[in-house]
């Protein structure tokens, strides 16, 4: 069975990219490059679908400047130092409890592959899906992989999984189209500390 896992708020407490450019910059530096991306996310609050260009903006601004191996470097001290401080249990064990039962597990993120992939590896995924890290400035990401998006990767890379006994895991409205093409969807729900499934078929 195709179990699909949203990562942050699903696997984390909290969103991870934040996280990882605060790791990578240093508070100092983090705040004063954040006037640059001011009016961006001013303007987001008003427009959602501006969600991939802040992203965007935010990398190019922290990150333009690290070679990959500076970055590699990053990615494996923030996995290994600051993730794990950063797990949902709940989240964590239900994980586990596929892996067990043999289930093939599959991340499916709006977070940047740069970190998902090697944390991922850890974790016995056997695939991840999530925004393409490209580094290379203006455009330090590809497509954003955040709602029907995320349908649409799930549904090239896997085409007869509307067929197939599948569950799917997320927390916030950006995962429910992922859940409902799962056989059974199930959403974290932060007043009663578990996941309730949303969907079956």
């Amino acid at each position: 069975m195709k179990v699909f896992f949203d990562f942050d708020g699903t696997l984390t407490t909290k969103d991870s990219l934040l996280p990882f450019l605060l790791f990578v910059v240093g508070w100092p530096r983090f705040i004063l490059k954040s006037i640059f991306i001011l009016p961006l996310i001013c303007r987001y609050f008003f427009n959602r679908n501006l969600r991939g260009q802040v992203k965007n903006k935010a990398l190019l601004l922290y990150l333009s400047k690290y070679t990959p191996t500076q970055l590699e470097q990053f990615v494996t001290q923030f996995i290994d130092s600051i993730l794990p401080r950063m797990m949902r249990p709940e989240g964590m064990a239900i994980l586990e409890k596929h892996v067990k039962n043999g289930d093939e597990c599959i991340l499916v993120s709006a977070s940047i592959n740069l970190y998902l992939v090697p944390w991922a590896k850890q974790n016995h995924f056997t695939h991840v899906i999530a925004t393409p890290f490209l580094g290379t400035p203006p455009l330090m990401i590809g497509q954003n992989c955040y709602g029907e998006e995320k349908v649409d990767q799930i549904l090239k890379q896997y085409p007869q999984i509307q067929t197939e006994n599948c569950y799917a895991y997320g927390d916030t409205i950006g995962d429910i189209p992922m859940l409902k093409l799962a056989k059974k969807g199930f959403m974290w729900s932060n007043k009663q500390q578990q996941f309730i499934e949303i969907n079956a078929k």
